[in-house]
């Protein structure tokens, strides 16, 4: 979806790229039911629960377009992002133009790239289906960050009602700051996965991330249930950027609409450290007022990591991995 004039080239690249993964999302039967063809059909999506609309915006460079329509920018921003800033990164990531595609034919350099996101997303849901055949139940985690205490709490929490916990990261353009989540999988499986005795396995997903809040993390549990997985983690900013959502909201939104939802929630309202309770804890898992805690910033852990130094409240396994690898992971870079 792409609405903004005067775009950088590499911003250009971007919108190509993430129509790519959108029309593979489509083309796979993952992001059948979100595909707007028409003005009419993003009506469907003022109900949260359907997830989030799919709009194939009209790039010349790519397609053959023989049916198009007009929609206008304020209404989809507010539909998707709700009352946010234009300069929101969800916004400058998603929105460039304002015409997008019924009936189109992709031109013929791109069709090498979308088959191979189609494979991988029908690998992925096989992949997940092979997990449930043999564990019974299988939660995603989906995290963009390196992982600190907190994060292997809430691994810790879902371990608690699934078998297995997938690392489940999107694949697609990100925000300045985040992870490559491909460069993640050495931290996962040469770390993360023999200290939780192969319980974690580390499987990313193609598609794209908006960054819409509670919108999204509906769409982000619907996303899993075509996967396979029994459930699925949501916390207290999930797909949330620059504090333009309030803490809760995407789990407040979700539990409203969980009924329309086949896959389980597992909830958390962020991880703390405790000092009455002497480690780390989740939002609502001890009943010590705010004086006892301190919040784990990831913002904080990433700093940290620029310059080398150790972060308390993260594993030292980890971050002697991330020390030894930092310019693979790139940590100042898109």
């Amino acid at each position: 979806m792409n609405i903004q004039p005067h775009l950088k080239l590499e911003d250009e690249a971007n919108f190509v790229e993430r129509a790519l993964i959108d029309l593979a999302g489509i083309r796979s039967g993952m992001l059948i039911k979100n595909f707007v063809s028409s003005a009419q059909k993003l009506k469907k999506f003022n109900c949260p629960s359907n997830g989030l609309p799919i709009l194939i915006p009209l790039i010349p460079e790519m397609f053959v377009a023989y049916e198009k329509f007009d929609l206008p920018y304020e209404r989809i921003k507010r539909l998707i992002f709700g009352s946010v800033p234009s300069n929101y990164i969800g916004c400058r990531l998603s929105l460039n133009r304002g015409n997008f595609l019924k009936r189109f034919t992709l031109n013929s350099q791109f069709q090498k790239k979308l088959d191979t996101y189609t494979r991988e997303i029908l690998l992925a849901q096989k992949r997940i289906q092979e997990l449930i055949n043999e564990f019974g139940s299988v939660g995603a985690f989906q995290t963009r960050n390196i992982p600190h205490l907190g994060h292997e709490k809430i691994i810790d929490k879902m371990l608690e009602q699934c078998e297995l916990v997938v690392i489940n990261p999107m694949v697609g353009p990100k925000k300045f700051g985040d992870i490559d989540c491909g460069k993640l999988r050495g931290l996962y499986d040469s770390v993360m996965k023999p200290r939780y005795k192969n319980k974690i396995h580390f499987i990313p997903i193609r598609a794209n991330m908006f960054y819409a809040g509670p919108r999204e993390a509906i769409h982000h549990a619907k996303l899993r249930e075509w996967l396979g997985f029994t459930h699925f983690s949501i916390g207290r900013d999930h797909a949330g950027a620059e504090g333009v959502y309030k803490n809760n909201a995407a789990i407040e939104m979700t539990r409203k609409y969980e009924n329309n939802l086949s896959i389980k929630i597992i909830t958390h309202g962020g991880a703390y450290h405790c000092s009455a309770c002497r480690g780390i804890v989740l939002h609502d898992d001890c009943n010590h007022s705010k004086e006892y805690l301190t919040e784990i910033s990831g913002s904080e852990f990433r700093q940290t990591l620029k310059i080398q130094k150790h972060y308390s409240y993260a594993a030292n396994d980890v971050q002697n991995w991330v020390f030894k690898n930092h310019h693979h992971l790139n940590l100042s870079q898109r």
